[in-house]
């Protein structure tokens, strides 16, 4: 007898006890999942890619994608060279029709790049500089903010807080400083320039590299400009290099605004401890204020947390919040209404987007500037905002329609007061 004659029979023996039979499972939707799981950026890309496993076994759970299992080809990019030679094994060995990451700026450059070149749709949920979505690329999408929001934010709020700080905005004294990879250049070229849109004072604009193990000569230079608040762009150990020597040098800084995850890991407040209060962190927010999301947000927050503190024993930071939101967006609106993997397709359906603020976990929503447009496949209705440390923890205190806490410590004490 044939293996098929075997199993029809095994199927006719099984409904005549009155057993269900399966149908055939359904072949895998493989997506090319990119992100730096090694290296200096791990901790970060990790996280990111955690979040994006909750979104896989979330959407698995409800029947997939087009009646499809979610899977990841994935790939660790721990430098653009590395991003480069992923993205390209993904599309053509894996077959991917996407591309979702990836975290750092240079690493997103590199596999959209390819993704161009080789046909996938690439699907950025976290890297912000400008020049991502400035190259008239049809086929990347970005779903967070960009570069230039970031610095211009930072800039608003230095000028928004100017009367707690004593002053008129046209004497605030505001140095800029960042790391010297894309990303950081982008954002402090656009708070620079903001700062001085706004009329307020540029005492500084610096750049370092972020591999530096002294930042004793930026402080020292800080020390003779005496800023009023200083924004800066920073990873996670220069962060908390900078802020270290700050403390070891005795430089006052009234308001310290810090741009980018850096800032808003819990490894910062570790390497930083309780001086770390009353640091304010421009990103998406960490802890949005979860009541004034629509309901059924509401309940997607409630089981995203759930899934990711059993599969970590912690919350997410505000990276796996914005990540989740990518791949969510990318397995219940975009594939979904494609209708196939098709590129084309995928192309429509992503350019077609139009969610509303509050459908993602920050806040946001998502509708994206067209091809032909500035910027084509960068998000309009991305949300940042301002957090603070307070007391060991990370709240949103600006805009206030997404505040969840009041904002501390304007101006911060001297050291001698602490």
């Amino acid at each position: 007898m044939s293996l098929k004659s075997i199993l029809a029979a095994a199927a006719i023996a099984a409904a005549a006890a009155g057993v269900a039979v399966p149908s055939q499972a359904a072949d895998p939707l493989k997506i090319g999942v990119l992100f730096p799981l090694s290296g200096p950026m791990a901790l970060i890309g990790n996280e990111a890619y955690q979040a994006a496993e909750v979104a896989r076994d979330m959407i698995n759970k409800r029947g997939g994608v087009l009646g499809r299992p979610v899977t990841y080809a994935v790939a660790d990019a721990p430098a653009p060279t590395a991003a480069n030679a992923e993205a390209t094994r993904l599309i053509v060995r894996e077959k991917v029709p996407v591309i979702a990451g990836s975290y750092a700026s240079s690493l997103a450059l590199a596999a959209s790049e390819v993704a161009e070149r080789e046909g996938a749709l690439y699907w950025e949920t976290i890297a912000v500089a400008d020049k991502i979505t400035q190259r008239k690329y049809k086929n990347t999408i970005r779903l967070t903010f960009n570069a230039s929001m970031m610095g211009q934010t930072a800039a608003d709020f230095a000028k928004d807080i100017s009367g707690k700080l004593g002053k008129d905005p046209k004497d605030l004294r505001i140095a800029v400083i960042s790391e010297d990879s894309e990303f950081g250049q982008s954002v402090g070229d656009a708070a620079a320039n903001q700062t001085k849109t706004l009329g307020m004072q540029l005492v500084a604009n610096e750049r370092y590299s972020r591999t530096v193990n002294d930042l004793s000569s930026l402080v020292l230079s800080l020390k003779a400009a005496k800023p009023d608040a200083v924004i800066a762009t920073s990873y996670l150990n220069d962060a908390a290099l900078f802020w270290r020597q700050v403390r070891e040098l005795d430089l006052h800084i009234p308001a310290m605004i810090g741009i980018g995850t850096g800032y808003a890991l819990p490894d910062f407040l570790a390497a930083t401890g309780a001086s770390a209060d009353g640091i304010f962190d421009v990103d998406a927010p960490a802890s949005p204020n979860v009541s004034n999301l629509p309901e059924a947000t509401q309940k997607l927050y409630a089981e995203f947390i759930e899934g990711f503190r059993a599969k970590e024993k912690r919350d997410p930071g505000p990276l796996g919040l914005i990540a989740f939101g990518g791949f969510w967006t990318l397995f219940t609106d975009v594939i979904p209404r494609a209708g196939s993997t098709d590129l084309a397709a995928l192309r429509k359906a992503a350019y077609a987007t139009d969610l509303p603020d509050g459908s993602l976990l920050t806040g946001a929503g998502v509708k994206l500037n067209q091809i032909g447009e500035k910027e084509a496949g960068q998000n309009t209705r991305a949300l940042i905002s301002v957090m603070q440390w307070q007391e060991g923890k990370l709240q949103v205190v600006w805009p206030q329609s997404a505040a969840n806490a009041e904002m501390r410590k304007v101006p911060l004490p001297k050291w001698s007061d602490r």
